[in-house]
């Protein structure tokens, strides 16, 4: 391997080891579309206590504002890119990676979810890094 290359791998590598497990967070993410359509999205953290406490998952309008209104999965329009977006930010710990990945996230997993869901926060990070390990991995010009 080039030293171009080893550089940009180990680049590469450290900031996905940076974010591979910030915090420590044991984070699972649940969705559940209600009987009226709307979506609830909420973070069931077990590191809080013996019985999982339960928030609701920031939108994160600050980095994009994709739709205020709420969070959809189930196809490719604004509000599972919102959701995609706070997924990633939470997980991640890290804007500017949420903000890389956050429309692939979008288009390969919350596009395919219908009615209820759950994926946790190792399996988001997980996503990125494979996302960053193709990127690394595929031929320059």
């Amino acid at each position: 391997m080039g030293e171009l290359q080893h550089a940009r791998r180990s680049g590469i590598q450290s900031k996905i080891e940076t974010v591979s497990a910030p915090t420590g967070w044991d984070r699972t993410y649940h969705g559940e579309r209600n009987l009226d359509r709307g979506c609830e999205v909420w973070i069931v953290d077990a590191k809080l206590g013996r019985v999982p406490s339960r928030s609701s998952l920031p939108f994160h309008l600050e980095l994009r504002n994709h739709s205020p209104t709420g969070f959809a999965w189930g196809y490719n329009g604004s509000g599972p890119a919102q959701l995609a977006l706070a997924l990633l930010m939470d997980a991640l710990g890290d804007a500017g990676l949420a903000l890389k990945h956050y429309q692939d996230f979008k288009w390969k997993v919350v596009a395919g979810w219908h009615g209820r869901w759950s994926i946790t926060a190792k399996e988001i990070r997980e996503f990125v890094a494979g996302r960053n390990a193709q990127v690394i991995e595929s031929p320059s010009g």
